[in-house]
This record gives structure tokens, sequence and C-alpha cells, in this order.
């Protein structure tokens, strides 16, 4: 099962079992705000099942700020009474519980997806995409930038040796995930993180001018280092903009392709080269 149909399916039977509790709302008398209250954990479920924990926490702080906006004339009428103040509260923790929580499992499950489906696209360690996917999302990036026109930037971040000297293998690993855990967390949606397999991590940032590029990668630059508890010197950035560092990310994803078989190799020459039954 793909996660495009995993997410349909959860939407679906969630979107099923609110409405079903709309009727509730409607006897003995119509309540609209709870009924747009219960609308509104739709929102918050569609949010948290595609965009994950961050999308999720959006989508709760929107649907409680409406349904507390909603309740204003019942607080300016009786004011914030326990009735109220219960309604308000129970509203909140079922947005929470489902943006946030429900977010953060459907995150999870979409980076298992991704394993499942195409397991040559997840870096066991750091559980973020390997540097086979980086190059070809790069590669298709910069063929759309130039054919269209569009804009993306990247931000490379890179760790010092020193980091990971000395450390074990389950140690280094540990380090290398909360690396990756953190800069997932820290960008926005629309971004992907890989990690490259000299050990540096690629930012994919859509639509993003190089000045943004600069904010984005000395937050998760200085971020880092806080984490990390590393010295300035262990953790760098450099931002690339396909508006004014074309070249550059072109040679990136350049050394990122597997290299070709060389003229004068067998596997150059398919009349030559071995075949596998």
């Amino acid at each position: 099962m793909r996660y495009t149909r995993f997410e349909a399916l959860t939407i679906g039977v969630g979107g099923v079992a609110i409405l079903a509790t709309v009727g509730f709302y409607l006897q003995p008398q119509l309540d609209w705000v709870e009924l747009v209250g219960q609308f509104a954990l739709l929102g918050v479920l569609v949010s948290a099942v595609h965009w994950g924990r961050k999308g999720g926490l959006v989508g709760a702080l929107v649907a409680t700020v409406l349904y507390v906006a909603l309740r204003l004339p019942d607080i300016t009428a009786t004011g914030l009474g326990t009735d109220i103040l219960e309604l308000i509260v129970i509203r909140a923790s079922a947005y929470g519980l489902i943006g946030v929580i429900g977010g953060e499992i459907c995150g999870r499950i979409k980076y298992f997806f991704a394993r499942v489906e195409d397991s040559l696209s997840i870096d066991e360690s750091a559980r973020v995409y390997n540097q086979r996917f980086v190059a070809q999302l790069l590669s298709n990036s910069l063929a759309t930038a130039n054919r269209y026109g569009t804009l993306f930037s990247i931000v490379v971040v890179e760790l010092s040796p020193a980091l990971t000297s000395g450390l074990r293998a389950s140690k280094t690993v540990s380090l290398v995930r909360a690396v990756a855990d953190y800069i997932r967390n820290d960008v926005r949606l629309i971004d992907d993180v890989g990690r490259l397999d000299d050990g540096r991590f690629v930012i994919v940032l859509p639509h993003t001018p190089k000045a943004g590029a600069n904010v984005a990668g000395d937050r998760v630059c200085a971020g880092l280092r806080d984490t990390l508890g590393a010295k300035d010197e262990s953790v760098s950035v450099r931002a690339l903009c396909s508006s004014e560092d074309a070249e550059a990310i072109q040679a990136l994803t350049d050394s990122l392709l597997p290299k070709a078989p060389a003229a004068d190799s067998p596997l150059a020459d398919p009349l030559t080269a071995p075949i596998s039954l």
C-alpha cells in the first residue's frame, strides 16, 4: 500500500466518524458552534495526515482560535463560565491530540511507507532521503527551473569529523539521527532533507530566494550547535540558489550521480558487457 492510499483511507474513515456525530449537535436544537467545531476537527485531521506533526499543529491552533472566536458572543454575554471553559478545553485537547500526536504518528508512517515503497531512497542511519534521492531531486529541480523559471535554493550542512571521531558505531548513528531529526523538524513542511554519502546534509527549499536560504541555514546551524554542544567551527552551512548559483548546484548534482563506465571498460560496450539472468 502506498502512503497516498493510506492517507486517503485514514481521512475517509476519520471523516465518516466525524460526520457520524453531526446528528448529535442537531438534537434537540441546532448548536451551530459545536457543529462548526466538529467540522474543524476534520480540517485538523487532514492537516495532520497530509503534512505531519507541523501541519497538524498549525491546523490545531487555527481550529482552536476559530472555536474560541465562535464562543466569544457567549463569553461576552455570560462570562467565561465553567461550562464554556470546559467545552473550550475539550475542543482544544481534541484538536491537539489529532493534530500533534496524530501528525507525529502519520509522519513516521510516511517515512515507513517510503522505505517499503523504495528502500533505496532512505538513508538507514539518518532516516531521511539518501544521496540517490537527493541527486534525482536536484536534477529534476534544475530541469524545472531551467524550463519554467521557477526558483529554489539548497542549504548544505557539514559536520566536522571531530564530532564523530572516537565514537562507537551506535553512538555515531544516534548523533547522525539526532542531527537529521533536528533539521527535519526545523525546516518547512514543503522542504526536503537528505544525507549524502560523505556525511553532509542537504536541505532543498522550493520557491525560496538565496536570502531566505541564508536565514534558514543560519538558524539550522545555530540550532545544531546548541543541540550537539559543538563549537562554532564544528557545524557549517552553505546556501545556493538556482537563480545565482545554478552552475554550483549542477556541479554538486553531477558529483552525486552514479559515474558512467569508462569508454574502455567492458561495461561500456553492450556487446561485451556481462549479461545477468
